[in-house]
C-alpha cells in the first residue's frame, strides 16, 4: 500500500490530516506547512487522534477560504489542505440568477471565496463594457451569495458579472483574469458565450392530457431537434428549430408524411429530446475561418457553424438559442420550446430532455473557458487534483458530493424545466458520475409521475468519491432507472465488438439465446423490478443499427441493410419487459454512412476539435440528419418502419400491456426452446405469443398454448393488429407444431 497524506482545513487553527500506508512521523518539525504561493506557516503542534488521524495546529491563525498545503519532506508527501469542512456547510436557499418580483429585479450570484462582485447592466447584448448603463456593487450574504436588488422590472435587460477575489491557485478572479461572466441561472443567453438576458416567462404549456405514462409503459423516441428538422420541407428561418420539430402538414417528394406529424404516427408516447440546455458551440465566425472553404466540412454539413449534439451546457436553465426561429428576438426560444410541449402533449406525447449536469462546457476540447463557475469558484463547483486543476475524461467532473450549493444547482434546473417550461422527464447524462446522494434527492424534489432514466456507466473520477458507497453507485444501487447495456448487448451484439451479431444478427453460439431470454425478462440481479433498468438497441453514440446490420464490409447502412436482422432486433426490443428507448430514426433505417472511419483532429477557435468518425458523429452534422425523402413508398425505410411501427402499436394496446409490466411476475414469460439455437419461443402472460427464428433455414417450433383464439398479427413482413394473412392466421388453444420460417418474428395474440 502506497503511502498517502490527505489533509482538512477545519477552522483558523486546525488542520486535520490522515496519513495511510506508513508510520507517522512524530514532532512537529517533521511537517511543513505553506500557503498557496509556498510562504511557510509555522506548525505550533502535532495532535494525534488515532493511528491515521491527526490534528495540526499553525502557529498563526489561518484564513479557511485561501489554499494552504501540508507536506512531510521526508516522506516526499505533498497534500492539498481542502476546504471540504467548510464548503459542505455553505448553502443558501436564496433562489439564484436574475428573478423579477413585482416591480423589482433580484440578481443573485454565489461565490463563497469571492472578495468582491459587481453586475454589470447593458442595453444591447453586443454592448462593451464601458458601454454598461451602469454597475452595481453587489452584497455578500453570510452563505457565500453575493445579491443586487433593484426597484425595477427590467425585462430583457442583458446583464453579466465581474468576480473579484485574492491571487491562490485554483483562482480564475477578475485580477488575474480580468474577463466578464455570464450568470449560470440565466433564463436566456446570448449564445454560449455571450451576456445573460433578464427574462420573465409566461405561464407553463399545458400538462399532458391523461397524465405522464408510467414508467412500465414508457416508449420513447431519442431525437435532436436539428437532426430531426435539417430537412424538412419548411422556410429556410424555420430549418433546424424547435418550431419545425411541430409544424404539421408536411410531407415528402413522395407525398408521405414527415416531421410532426410522422412522428405521432409511428405511435411512441415519449419524445426524449436531446440536449435542448444552452450549450456550447465556437463563434461562428471562428469556426469558418477555418472551414468556409473546406470540402470535408462542405460534405459534413459544417462549413458555417459549429455543429453539436449539446453534451456540453453552458447555462442549464436557458434554452439552446440556437434552436430559436431565424430572425426571432433572444427569448423566443423559451416560448417556442413551451409550444413544442404543448402540442405534442395535445397529441398525447410527453416530452422528456436530455440533461448534462455531470460535466459542464467550460473544458470542453482542452480548453479553459472562463463562462461562469470556473470565475465564480472552480475548487468549489467542480472535482480537482491537489494542484486545484480540473480531473474527469470530459474537461470537468462537478462536484455534487460535499457541495450542496452543486446539488441544488442540479435540482433547481430540473425543476424548473418540469415547472416552468412543462417537460414530462429527463434522461441524464453519466448519471454515475453524479453522487447517488445528489440523485435520490432528485427523485424525492420532483413529482412521482416525472419519467427519469440515466447512464449508470463511467464512474467518478476522485478516487474518493469512487470508493465512498455513499456516493458511488453502479446498477445494483442505482438510484434511477439505468440504461440496460446488457439487454442492448444480447440483442443486437456489444456496440464494441463489431463481429458480435447479437441475437438479431444470427447470433447462436454457447449462451446467445439464453442471453436474449435474460434480456426479453429482464431477469438481472440489479432489476428486481423491470423498471430499474430501460431497454435499447442502439442509441445516439456508437454505431447506427442500420451501420451496424449494413451489407457491405465498411458498414455503410446506406448501401443496403440486412432487414431480416433488423426486424428482428425490432421484434426482440419491443417484447421485452418494463421502459424501452429507441434511437430516432432506426426505424426508417438512419444511418451515419457518410461519415469517415477515421479520427483526426484540426485546430480552430483557439484549440483542437476532434472529429471521431461513424462510431461517434457528435460534431457531423450531414450523418446524423433524417433523410426523408428515403421514405418512398416500396422502399426499404418505409417497410422497416412499417414494421416497427406495428411492433409499437401492438406493445402500448391492451393485449401489449403484457410487456409493461413492473415487476415481472414468476413464470410470465414461458419458453420453448427447441434443441436447435436458433429458434426461440415465448409465451408472455398467457396472451401474446413469440415464435423467432435468427437461423438461414425454416424450422418447426412445438408450442402449447391456453384456451381461446389466437389471431396472429405478425409474420415475416408486416404487423398488424387487426391480423396478417397466413397458414396459421387463427389458432386454438391446444399444442400445435407450427413453421418457423428462417429470419422470421412470428406474433399471435389470444383474442
Amino acid at each position: 500500500m502506497r503511502a498517502r497524506l490527505r489533509a482538512e482545513i477545519h477552522g483558523p487553527s486546525a488542520v486535520r490530516f490522515t496519513l495511510t500506508g506508513a508510520p507517522r512521523p512524530i514532532g512537529a518539525d517533521a511537517f511543513r506547512l505553506t500557503d498557496g504561493r509556498g510562504r511557510p506557516v509555522d506548525v505550533a503542534r502535532v495532535v494525534p487522534n488515532t493511528a491515521t488521524e491527526s490534528l495540526l495546529v499553525p502557529a498563526e491563525t489561518l484564513d479557511p477560504l485561501r489554499v494552504h498545503y501540508l507536506e512531510i519532506p521526508e516522506m516526499e508527501l505533498r497534500a492539498l489542505v481542502r476546504r471540504d469542512p467548510l464548503f459542505r456547510n455553505l448553502y443558501s436557499r436564496k433562489p439564484l440568477g436574475a428573478r423579477i418580483v413585482a416591480e423589482s429585479t433580484e440578481f443573485r450570484l454565489f461565490a463563497p471565496r469571492a472578495t468582491a462582485v459587481r453586475l454589470h447592466l447593458y442595453e444591447n447584448a453586443d454592448d462593451v463594457p464601458e458601454e454598461a448603463l451602469r454597475t452595481v456593487e453587489m452584497e455578500k450574504d453570510p452563505d457565500g451569495v453575493w445579491e443586487a436588488i433593484l426597484p425595477e422590472a427590467l425585462h430583457e435587460t442583458w446583464y453579466d458579472f465581474t468576480v473579484h477575489g485574492p491571487d491562490d491557485p485554483g483562482n480564475w478572479f477578475y485580477e488575474t483574469h480580468p474577463v466578464h461572466i455570464s450568470d449560470p441561472y440565466a433564463l436566456v443567453n446570448n449564445d454560449a458565450m455571450g451576456k445573460s438576458r433578464v427574462w420573465q416567462d409566461g405561464p407553463p404549456p399545458a400538462a399532458l392530457a391523461g397524465g405522464r405514462p408510467p414508467m412500465e409503459d414508457v416508449v420513447a423516441y431519442e431525437v435532436h431537434v436539428q437532426d430531426f428538422t435539417d430537412l424538412l420541407p419548411v422556410a429556410d428561418d424555420e430549418a433546424g428549430t424547435l418550431p419545425a420539430m411541430t409544424r404539421a402538414g408536411l410531407t415528402n417528394r413522395h407525398g408521405e408524411p414527415v416531421g410532426f406529424d410522422y412522428l405521432v404516427d409511428l405511435g411512441v408516447n415519449v419524445v426524449h429530446l436531446m440536449p435542448v440546455q444552452e450549450y456550447l458551440h465556437y463563434p461562428d465566425e471562428q469556426w469558418q475561418e477555418v472551414f468556409s472553404e473546406n470540402s470535408f466540412a462542405r460534405d459534413m454539413g459544417i462549413d458555417r457553424e459549429n455543429y453539436q449534439w449539446g453534451y456540453r451546457t453552458t447555462h442549464a436553465f436557458a434554452v439552446e438559442s440556437r434552436f430559436r426561429s431565424r430572425g426571432s428576438e433572444p427569448g423566443a426560444e423559451r416560448d417556442q420550446f413551451r409550444a413544442l410541449v404543448e402540442a405534442f402533449h395535445e397529441r398525447g406525447i410527453a416530452v422528456i430532455i436530455d440533461v448534462v449536469p455531470n460535466h459542464t462546457g467550460e473544458n470542453m476540447d482542452q480548453r479553459h473557458l472562463l463562462l461562469n463557475f470556473n470565475v465564480q469558484d472552480l475548487p468549489y463547483h467542480y472535482r480537482t487534483d491537489d494542484e486545484l486543476e480540473h480531473i474527469g475524461p470530459f474537461g470537468n467532473e462537478v462536484k455534487t458530493e460535499d457541495r450542496p450549493m452543486v446539488q441544488q444547482w442540479v435540482v433547481d434546473q430540473l425543476v424548473h424545466w418540469v415547472e416552468e417550461l412543462g417537460v414530462d422527464g429527463f434522461r441524464i447524462d453519466l448519471a454515475g458520475q453524479i453522487d447517488k446522494q445528489t440523485l435520490r434527492r432528485v427523485m424525492d424534489e420532483l413529482p412521482d409521475d416525472v419519467i427519469v432514466y440515466g447512464e449508470p456507466w463511467i464512474a467518478p473520477s476522485d478516487p474518493d468519491v469512487r470508493a465512498n458507497p455513499d456516493w458511488a453507485w453502479y446498477k445494483a444501487d442505482a438510484p434511477i432507472t439505468f440504461f440496460q447495456d446488457n439487454a442492448r448487448n444480447a440483442f443486437k451484439g456489444s456496440p464494441f465488438d463489431v463481429h458480435d451479431p447479437g441475437w438479431a444478427g444470427g447470433g447462436s453460439g454457447p449462451g446467445a439465446r439464453d442471453a436474449t431470454m435474460w434480456a426479453l425478462e429482464n431477469r438481472y440481479a440489479e432489476e428486481p423490478e423491470s423498471t430499474r433498468g430501460i431497454s435499447y438497441l442502439d442509441i445516439h453514440d456508437n454505431w447506427a443499427l442500420a451501420d451496424r446490420y449494413a451489407l457491405d464490409e465498411d458498414n455503410n447502412g446506406l448501401n443496403g441493410v440486412d432487414l431480416t436482422a433488423m426486424r428482428l432486433a425490432g421484434g426482440l426490443l419491443l417484447t421485452s419487459a418494463g421502459p424501452v428507448v429507441i434511437n430516432g430514426g432506426t426505424e426508417m433505417l438512419r444511418s451515419k454512412g457518410v461519415a469517415p472511419r477515421e479520427e483526426f483532429e484540426v485546430e480552430v477557435a483557439g484549440g483542437p476539435v476532434a472529429f471521431k468518425g461513424r462510431d461517434d458523429t457528435y460534431n457531423l452534422r450531414a450523418p446524423n440528419r433524417f433523410l426523408w425523402d428515403s421514405l418512398e413508398p416500396g422502399s426499404d425505410a418505409m417497410a422497416i418502419r412499417d414494421y416497427w411501427r406495428g411492433l409499437i402499436a401492438l406493445r402500448l394496446s391492451d393485449r401489449g400491456r403484457v410487456f409493461r409490466v413492473a415487476r415481472v411476475p414468476e413464470g410470465h414469460y414461458r419458453w420453448f426452446t427447441p434443441e436447435d439455437r436458433h429458434l426461440l419461443g415465448y409465451l408472455v402472460g398467457e396472451e401474446v405469443l413469440v415464435l423467432t427464428n435468427n437461423g438461414p433455414e425454416g424450422r418447426t417450433l412445438r408450442v402449447e398454448l391456453p384456451e381461446g383464439n389466437w389471431r396472429q398479427v405478425a409474420n415475416r413482413e408486416r404487423v398488424d393488429l387487426s391480423g396478417v394473412d397466413g397458414s396459421h392466421n387463427r389458432l386454438p388453444g391446444g399444442v400445435h407444431r407450427l413453421r418457423v420460417p428462417a429470419g422470421s418474428f412470428l406474433v399471435w395474440v389470444r383474442e
